[in-house]
C-alpha cells in the first residue's frame, strides 16, 4: 500500500478483518507517534476501514517528519 500526496498531506486509507484490529493497530500507531510527537489525523468508515492523513500542520504541508512517521506505519504493517 503506497501512500497518496493530497491536499498537503500523505495520506493512505487500510481495511483491517476487524474492528478490534483496527483498535490495536491505531493503539500502536498513537505510541509511535507520541514519541516522534508528530501527530497523524484518523477517520474510521465501516468500523474496519482506517484513514490516516499526516501534515506538519506549522508548515502547512509535507514534511520529513510526516515521511519518517509514514515509513513507521508501513513498518508495522509489514509494507
Amino acid at each position: 500500500m503506497s501512500w497518496l500526496e493530497q491536499n498537503n498531506a500523505l495520506t493512505k486509507t487500510i481495511t483491517f478483518a476487524t474492528q478490534t484490529n483496527l483498535a490495536e493497530f491505531v493503539l500502536k500507531i498513537a505510541k509511535i507517534a507520541d514519541k516522534m510527537n508528530h501527530h497523524p489525523d484518523y477517520q474510521i468508515r465501516k468500523c474496519s476501514e482506517l484513514s490516516i492523513s499526516l501534515t506538519t500542520h506549522d508548515k502547512n504541508g509535507i514534511t520529513e517528519k510526516d515521511y519518517a512517521l509514514a515509513e513507521r506505519i508501513d513498518d508495522e504493517l509489514g509494507d
